[in-house]
């Protein structure tokens, strides 16, 4: 009876840190796996009875550990540059590819928009360490209206350094988990997602941006629950907030719970007149296309 109480006493911290972990290797699960194994080979009544109750949790621990990633996507957006009423599409893509000899694939995200008079352009290279999106490289490449503006930045987690390919700079990555200025949104979708289709109003959740030679703080804000009229139907999204003083500038992002926080809208503006803006058109995910929000996925 004390070997029964003692097994039953490690599976409870055993569950208990699986609850609290937020890594992507199901341990708990793996563990409850190997003893659910053992003690079936044995006689004991009563430790059968244990051992009900102990692999009943198994699917439990399992099912929290496996964390979630948004699929990819493709959505085109109608697109307005400082509020100029010219016709702008943009272009939200994420994909995946094997590397050779890796086992985490790379991921691409990009983001662009295209009108007669501008054309602007980001992506962003980058591996799933668990639950975080790491950089790889990052490329923003703007013509037209205004100033032509570019930058590379390569971010090396061996020397832990980031260079600005352009200048040949280098600075040292402080966190294992810096994000780059496109980045932080998928990671803001990866977070919400496995926080499930209920957020609460007012929940926080910050970033640190490698903004060339700065590193920044984003700190969103769930603000409301939002249903926005669109091309495809109506659809119900979390309205997040971002206000970050050292910049000037302001963002809004509509994402779909339905839907692995797709983003429906987004909305940016500075102090310098520098205003962007998106919404959804047209919507595919994992090469299927999306006809009606109202259908669920």
């Amino acid at each position: 009876m004390l070997h029964i109480n003692r097994v039953i006493t490690e599976v409870t911290d055993v569950l208990r840190r699986a609850a609290s972990s937020a890594s992507p290797e199901p341990l708990a699960a793996t563990w409850l796996r190997g003893l659910c194994s053992n003690v079936r080979g044995r006689a004991s009544a009563a430790l059968m009875i244990s051992a009900s109750f102990i692999c009943a949790m198994q699917s439990l621990a399992g099912e929290h550990a496996q964390l979630q990633q948004p699929q990819p996507f493709k959505v085109i957006y109608q697109a307005d540059y400082r509020g100029l009423p010219i016709s702008a599409t943009g272009i939200r893509e994420l994909s995946r590819q094997k590397r050779e000899g890796a086992e985490a694939p790379l991921y691409t995200l990009t983001s662009s928009a295209l009108s007669i008079f501008a054309k602007f352009t980001e992506q962003s290279d980058f591996v799933m360490v668990g639950d975080t999106a790491r950089p790889q490289f990052y490329r923003y490449d703007r013509t037209g209206l205004g100033r032509n503006k570019s930058i590379r930045l390569n971010f090396d987690w061996n020397l832990n350094k980031v260079t600005d390919l352009d200048s040949g700079e280098h600075w040292p990555l402080a966190d294992a988990e810096i994000s780059d200025r496109l980045l932080y949104q998928f990671q803001l979708q990866t977070d919400l997602l496995n926080q499930g289709v209920d957020i609460t109003l007012g929940t926080q959740l910050s970033y640190q941006i490698q903004d060339q030679n700065t590193l920044k703080d984003y700190i969103f804000s769930v603000k409301a629950k939002v249903t926005l009229q669109t091309p495809l139907g109506p659809v119900e999204t979390y309205e997040i907030v971002r206000s970050n003083d050292q910049d000037k500038r302001s963002t809004t992002l509509w994402l779909a719970p339905a839907f692995e926080y797709m983003l429906i809208r987004f909305e940016q503006a500075s102090s310098d007149g520098e205003n962007f803006s998106l919404a959804i058109e047209k919507a595919y995910l994992n090469d299927t296309p999306i006809t009606d929000f109202s259908a669920g996925t």
